[in-house]
């Protein structure tokens, strides 16, 4: 789970639309560390950008010296919230900054949780977690209606890396199916690797290759129970038939699980833009400088 630079970039915008008001609450999915080169920088002018907006966030020149160089040092992205007036919780495997031991595969948000963030941050997070439905439904739970999520995510690349990887295809079939209002998307590439020895054995006749990202930045407006949806591109057809399936002694619905399979039909029980990766860091601060007055 990792951020850079271009992570605070992009909540100072969010900030400055006004998707993310200052002394918002705050839920990681994953306790998420700050790594690259210039965080230092980016962390005083990401508090400098903060406290000229609340009197609740610490300006760089007051915060603790020790304290900026713990977040600079792959320190944890939530310190560095919490310096800036958010409310912050992670939910995590360990013991992090403000973090509730939760697994992804099989917790769900209790009452302290459900409905409560103004953001909700998937920061490289699922794509190590099998049960994607548990994962995604999380989300959808903790985000309260109105508020954003923020998925930056592998969609290609990453050998060896986590479990799953996403396309512009799965968000355009998660979206319409939840009713999120797309507020950004955007494709970052990384830096040529070269492929081990291992998986050119087993064919890949490649040398290098590529980690490509995807960011996606969603707000929530329906306050209905996360869906499922159905991917139906390669299918002939959808019988109609399907929605009467509800349960018999050959097909049982498991609880709490809701489907839509874009027809109009549910079931239930119960703008792309490409960015490069090697974008300078001093182009990333020094937009950020002028876009906030920072």
């Amino acid at each position: 789970m990792g951020s850079t630079v271009k992570t605070l970039v992009s909540l100072m915008s969010l900030t400055n639309s006004g998707a993310l008001p200052p002394e918002s609450e705050i839920c990681d999915i994953g306790a998420t560390q700050l790594f690259g080169d210039g965080v230092m920088e980016g962390t005083k002018s990401f508090l400098s950008f903060y406290s000229s907006r609340t009197a609740k966030a610490t300006p760089p020149d007051k915060a603790s010296e020790e304290k900026l160089q713990a977040i600079a040092n792959n320190g944890f992205l939530g310190d560095l919230l919490l310096l800036a007036g958010f409310k912050y919780t992670a939910l995590d495997i360990f013991h992090g900054t403000n973090t509730v031991l939760f697994d992804l595969n099989v917790h769900a948000p209790g009452p302290k949780l459900a409905g409560r963030f103004d953001l909700v941050m998937n920061f490289g997070t699922t794509e190590h977690v099998f049960n994607q439905y548990r994962a995604f439904q999380t989300i959808h739970d903790l985000t309260k209606v109105g508020g954003v999520i923020y998925h930056d995510l592998p969609m290609a690349g990453y050998l060896d890396h986590a479990l799953f990887r996403y396309d512009p295809l799965f968000f355009r079939t998660v979206l319409p199916a939840n009713g999120y209002e797309l507020l950004e998307q955007k494709i970052s590439m990384g830096a040529d690797r070269d492929v081990s020895d291992d998986l050119r054995k087993m064919g890949y006749d490649r040398a290098k290759y590529v980690d490509v990202g995807i960011e996606v930045i969603v707000r929530r407006l329906d306050s209905g129970p996360f869906k499922i949806p159905m991917e139906a591109s390669t299918a002939l057809s959808i019988d109609p038939q399907f929605e009467n399936v509800s349960g018999s002694d050959y097909v049982t619905i498991p609880h709490s699980t809701h489907v839509t399979y874009g027809t109009g039909m549910d079931v239930k029980s119960g703008g792309l833009a490409a960015i490069s990766g090697h974008v300078l860091l001093k182009e990333l601060l020094g937009r950020a400088k002028r876009r906030f007055g920072i």
